[in-house]
This record gives structure tokens, C-alpha cells and sequence, in this order.
């Protein structure tokens, strides 16, 4: 699993999302899933601070 992730264009960062809400309807979400979100998410903010 990626320790950091990176977004350079606003479609990485829709599909980004995308995948945050994905891995959120998530039964049962595993502990990688929730460290996942994690890492996107603060992925979609830094994004979005420097770019929108």
C-alpha cells in the first residue's frame, strides 16, 4: 500500500473520490481499507488547497 498519494489532475482527484465513496459503502471495511481513506482523502485535501 502507497504511503503517500499524489494527485496531479482533477480527473486523478474525481476518480479519487470516486473511490473514497467506493471503499466507504464498503459491509465491512477492513483496517487497509480505513487506512486507505485515509490516505485519499488527505489526498483530496491537499489537492484541493492548492488547486480549486
Amino acid at each position: 500500500m502507497a504511503q503517500e498519494i499524489v494527485i496531479k489532475t482533477e480527473k486523478q482527484y474525481e476518480d479519487n473520490m470516486i473511490a473514497v465513496f467506493e471503499l466507504q459503502e464498503k459491509e465491512d471495511p477492513t483496517a487497509d481499507d480505513l487506512k486507505q481513506i485515509e490516505l485519499m482523502l488527505k489526498a483530496g485535501e491537499k489537492y484541493e488547497a492548492e488547486h480549486l
